[in-house]
This record gives structure tokens, sequence and C-alpha cells, in this order.
């Protein structure tokens, strides 16, 4: 979805909108890269059993070594093109959350410190919390609810879902330590303090498997519920 339309005499601070826009459009880039390197990988995959039914007496395995060695690059650039879409989807929820809020509850802007603090990649915990402020309360119904029926239960259990899957990161990530018997972290709590780009190794299972997905999904919402409250106001 394109970055909705406010106006820019309305309550968003010009700072909290402009931040607000180019972390869209960063966690969208990093998006794209990330589902055309799954494809490539998918792609390879089949490839590559392609391969093995053809690995039997030949002179030449040139093609088994090709693909071996393009899966291999588009593995690792997948690994890292999740880490950066993960990096600037988080913030760009945390900081629409924020907000949100804000606007929801009638306060001030937020300065342009916090902003640009909202802006860097959340710890889990922060994360968790963000999904953890009831945003789709927040969000006044359409002039028209029947359109979408069931639209304020499917979101609210759309966040509940983001927010299990964050938890179970911040477990995940604590297993991982355990197992590596790496010095932090060694409890939940330093675990919530932990940002995920620095605490997924590449020669483990990815931690945000079944969370990213969803969680670009929450993102793109968040700028479209702001604008429903103004427009509400």
């Amino acid at each position: 979805m394109e970055f909705p339309q406010f106006n820019e005499s309305g309550p968003l601070a010009a700072y909290e909108l402009e931040a607000m826009r180019s972390l869209n459009t960063a966690f969208l880039t990093a998006r794209y890269e990330w589902q055309t390197a799954c494809t490539m990988w998918d792609r390879l995959h089949t490839a590559g059993e392609t391969a093995e039914l053809r690995r039997a007496p030949a002179s030449f395995s040139f093609y088994e070594e090709a693909v071996g060695r393009l899966a291999s690059g588009v593995s690792a650039y997948e690994r890292h093109a999740a880490l950066v879409a993960w990096r600037y989807t988080a913030a760009t929820l945390v900081l629409g959350v924020a907000v949100q809020r804000r606007i929801a509850e009638d306060k001030p802007p937020l300065t342009v410190t916090g902003v640009e603090e909202l802006c860097q990649e959340p710890t889990l915990g922060e994360l968790h919390a963000a999904l953890s402020v009831p945003a789709p309360d927040l969000v006044p119904e359409r002039r028209y609810p029947s359109v979408i029926p069931g639209e304020h239960e499917s979101s609210a259990r759309q966040w509940g879902k983001v927010r299990d899957g964050v938890a179970d990161v911040i477990d995940l990530v604590l297993e991982r330590a355990t197992d590596e018997e790496a010095a932090h972290p060694r409890t939940k709590d330093e675990a919530a303090i932990c940002l995920l780009t620095q605490h997924c190794p590449p020669d483990t299972d990815p931690v945000y498997d079944g969370v990213l997905q969803p969680l670009f999904q929450l993102a793109e919402q968040v700028p479209y519920n702001i604008g429903r409250i103004i427009d509400h106001a």
C-alpha cells in the first residue's frame, strides 16, 4: 500500500510525518528485497532437487556446482534482507503506535529527540510493549461498518497474534543463548532488552520466522489508522 496522504497543516508535526514516511519507504524496500530473495531461494531449491537427480554417474557436474554456489549466496542475502526489514519494520510500528496514541488522546506532538529515538531499532521488549497498546481500540469505526464486518475484532486478533509471536521470539533468543552457552542473555528480562538483529546467528534457524510477514501488515496499517483518527476528529 502507498503511504496515505496527510494534510500538512493537520495534527501531525512535520518531523513526525517525515520520520514515518522515511521509515515506511525503508521497510517496504527491505520487504520487497526479502521477498525477492525468498523467491530466488525457492527456485534454486527446486533446481537443487533437479541437480540431485542428475548426480548419478556423470563426467561433469558443473550444473550442480553452479546451483550450490548460487544457493549459498542467496541464502545469506535472504537472511541479511530479513534482518534489515525487521529493523525498519519494527521501528515503523513502534513510532506509528506512539504517534497514533498521542493523536487519539489529543496530546502534544512528540519531541524531535523522542522521534529520533523511536526511529532506532527497538528492543524485543519495546516492540512487545508497542504491540500491547490496544491500538485497534483507538481507531474509530468506519462510517459504513457493514462494508468490513468484524473488522475491529479481526484487527485485535491480528495484533494479539503478532504480540504473542514476539513473546515467542524473546523465548527463542533466550533458548539459543542457553544452548550456545552465551554470556548474554541469561534471563527472559535480559532477552527482552536484546535487538533481534544482533541475536540471529547465521548458522541457526531464523527466530523471526512466522512473525516478520504479519509484522509487515501491521506496520502498513498504522498510518491508515492514524488517518482515520484524524478524519474522525
